[in-house]
């Protein structure tokens, strides 16, 4: 999908699906009403309280809490750690990657049953995990539906990704969208870089400034969380939703 467009904020088709897709939202899993009592979720202990549990057991923990934010904590499903990947080895001359990339988390079935899986590595990133956990999550609400998407199936991962900013997650997928790195000691540097999910860090942007216009919320309430860079970009997106009147279909 697009993300850059003259005269909008993103490109103007996508800008219309976000909006037609939030419509749809509000159709298929609650009015505005709903929508309204739905927090701002931040990585806070108000909602991801501390515990002491290490590996599998941090994971189910981090699990449970996402669950329960979603409204979904009596959707049966299994949390399945993936098999570890290989580590980045960085020595005199190089620096060792993996060739291959699986995916953070997947989404399906084993017979009757959902089963949810996670890349243990990010046990280290409990924010890239709560991304990677609620667009699973995202994946079993729509999966129970049965009806089209808007857009049709080729944007399912796009809408997945959306329905995480509906259900109050934006914050967290907007700073994991991309991430940079970089090492350096008496031997070696390098760095290293990092995208996840599909909307893109202007997208979860957009999808944040809806959520919160939609609310009536002031963007101050995701200020202490969100990337600088991306605070800045939401005020944009908050100016040009509301100059366009992109909400008013919605609203009406």
């Amino acid at each position: 999908m697009k993300l850059f467009g003259g005269g909008t904020y993103l490109d103007a088709e996508d800008e219309a699906w976000q909006i037609e897709t939030w419509t749809w939202f509000l159709r298929q899993f609650g009015d505005l009403h709903h929508l309204k009592r739905t927090p701002l979720i931040a990585p806070t202990r108000d909602f991801f309280p501390p515990t002491d549990a290490v590996g599998e057991g941090r994971a189910q923990h981090i699990f449970d809490c996402v669950k329960r934010l979603a409204g979904m904590q009596d959707w049966p499903c299994r949390l399945m750690p993936q098999p570890s990947r290989a580590e980045l080895r960085v020595g005199e001359l190089a620096a060792l990657k993996p060739l291959s990339h699986p995916p953070a988390g997947t989404f399906g079935f084993d017979g009757d049953e959902v089963v949810i899986t996670y890349e243990p590595s990010n046990l280290s990133d409990p924010l890239k995990l709560i991304a990677t956990l609620s667009h699973e999550l995202a994946h079993y609400r729509l999966a129970a539906l049965r009806c089209e998407l808007p857009g049709g199936e080729e944007v399912h991962e796009y809408t997945t990704d959306l329905l995480c900013a509906y259900m109050g997650f934006a914050l967290f997928h907007a700073n994991s969208a991309f991430h940079y790195s970089q090492h350096q000691d008496v031997m070696s540097h390098g760095w290293q870089s990092s995208r996840m999910g599909y909307l893109g860090e202007r997208g979860f942007t957009f999808a944040l400034a809806v959520f919160l216009e939609l609310k009536g919320q002031a963007s101050d309430a995701a200020k202490p969380f969100l990337k600088n860079h991306l605070f800045s970009e939401l005020g944009k997106a908050r100016r040009h939703i509301v100059k366009r009147g992109l909400l008013s279909a919605v609203l009406s």
